[in-house]
């Protein structure tokens, strides 16, 4: 046709969770025969008009006839104009065709998560539903995993080869890896990638840059705590070293207290044998009683009658499979008490996978947590999965645990305590503190 657009000044445009996300689903799909034009942010009604979302909107152009990295043999028609969710809309799927039946497996999901009082019928159908899409990814990451071996097959600058095998071995995800050496092809010259020490440098910094750390703001008493998570995590432990967090911060500078900091903690867990026990064990270290709330009434009943004559309530909640969807949405309708006014974190242990993680965030999203606090530090050699699933989620940081010792084990999360500790690099103490040490001076005031 006569007035048809080039395909070379057509734009097109893409929805997602964030920047970073349609960044890596552009690659996989085209390689770098795309061009980025701009992008804004976007919000999305949660449920019932409330907790909105928000997702990041990108305008790009193709190069190269717009023939995908996954497709040479072939022509692949070109892409449509949005995409309808942030996670695997519209990816290729094994055949070559275009495949949105994730959009309806999560919407399907997040509607039977929000229901205050879930069925049985309907966990069953989000069962279904979830081993569906979980076929489906694998599916998706057999096909990526050969698109990777093409586009490695192409001559790397030894740099280049030397990274990514630094990343591997701390086990990043392959999405997050082929961001980092997509940038260091982009930003960095030849003269630069001859100097590998320079290279590793710039990497380490664009990795503390990933980690987002929460910012944490004072508030009105009483401040309301709440850890959610899966079983096994040590929320119970890690809840204990908060409330000692408090004592210890009073302790070293009384001086900012008018009074001491009144703590009071609760327990919701009716699941595990002897949990409130436990918890009244480690309490008892710093003088405070734990209370037992089994209901939703329970719970704001205890709030209320603590609202007046408290600093810190802090929240112990049951432990669960992030595939029990039953009893994950029982125990938001506990939580559910008008005026709270709380501030929910996920748990997670430094040494879930990556593949886990993801699935745990997904089925916790629906507490809308503020951050999130990695437990069992000392128990992982690798950092690489967290750093990444959290990063490409967006997550933010809010605390570490290191060690069983409820007094002092207790971190301010920092990107230096995760750069430090990556295998392979050269680490430069003085330049990492320097750029991202301020992180830990925020510690000082245990601001939950």
């Amino acid at each position: 046709m006569a007035n048809e657009i080039p395909w070379q000044d057509k734009v097109y445009t893409i929805k997602g969770e964030s920047y970073a996300e349609i960044e890596d689903r552009l690659y996989q799909q085209y390689g770098v025969n795309f061009t980025i034009l701009n992008h804004k942010p976007g919000f999305k009604k949660g449920f019932l008009g409330f907790f909105q979302k928000q997702y990041c909107v990108v305008r790009y152009q193709l190069k190269n006839a717009a023939v995908p990295v996954a497709e040479k043999k072939s022509v692949v028609s070109a892409p449509s104009a949005s995409y309808s969710h942030a996670n695997l809309s519209n990816r290729i799927s094994p055949a070559g065709a275009t495949d949105n039946s994730t959009d309806s497996f999560l919407r399907n999901r997040d509607s039977i998560l929000n229901k205050v009082n879930p069925s049985v019928t309907s966990n069953i159908q989000l069962g279904v539903l979830t081993k569906q899409l979980d076929e489906f990814e694998k599916k998706i990451t057999q096909q990526m995993d050969r698109v990777v071996k093409v586009t490695s097959a192409e001559e790397e600058h030894n740099s280049i080869i030397r990274i990514r095998e630094i990343l591997e071995d701390n086990e990043f995800t392959r999405s997050y890896i082929n961001k980092i050496l997509e940038r260091i092809r982009r930003d960095l010259t030849i003269t630069e990638l001859d100097d590998f020490d320079f290279v590793q440098e710039k990497v380490m910094d664009w990795i503390g840059e990933s980690i987002l750390i929460a910012k944490e703001k004072t508030v009105a008493p009483p401040n309301v705590i709440i850890l959610v998570g899966p079983t096994g995590v040590g929320k119970t432990t890690t809840l204990a070293k908060m409330g000692a967090s408090v004592r210890i911060n009073y302790r070293d500078h009384k001086e900012k207290y008018k009074f001491p900091p009144r703590i009071r903690m609760i327990s919701t867990d009716s699941m595990r044998v002897g949990a409130v026990q436990q918890l009244q064990r480690w309490a008892e270290l710093i003088d405070v009683n734990v209370d037992k709330a089994e209901y939703a009434e329970d719970l704001e009943t205890l709030c209320r009658g603590y609202a007046e004559n408290s600093d810190y309530i802090f929240i112990d909640t049951s432990g669960y499979s992030p595939n029990d969807f039953k009893n994950i949405a029982k125990m938001r309708e506990t939580l559910s008490v008008k005026n709270m006014n709380e501030n929910i974190y996920l748990a997670v242990a430094a040494g879930v996978s990556a593949k886990d993680l993801e699935n745990i965030i997904r089925n916790y999203e629906c507490f809308n947590f503020k951050s999130v606090i990695v437990t069992k530090c000392d128990e992982t050699l690798v950092y690489g999965r967290i750093i990444s699933v959290l990063s490409e989620k967006e997550k933010s940081l809010s605390w570490l645990t290191v060690g069983q010792d409820v007094m002092g084990t207790l971190k301010k999360a920092s990107p230096v305590y995760f750069l430090e500790r990556l295998k392979g690099f050269k680490f430069n103490k003085e330049h990492v503190e320097k750029k991202f040490g301020n992180a830990d001076k925020e510690a000082m005031d245990y601001k939950f």
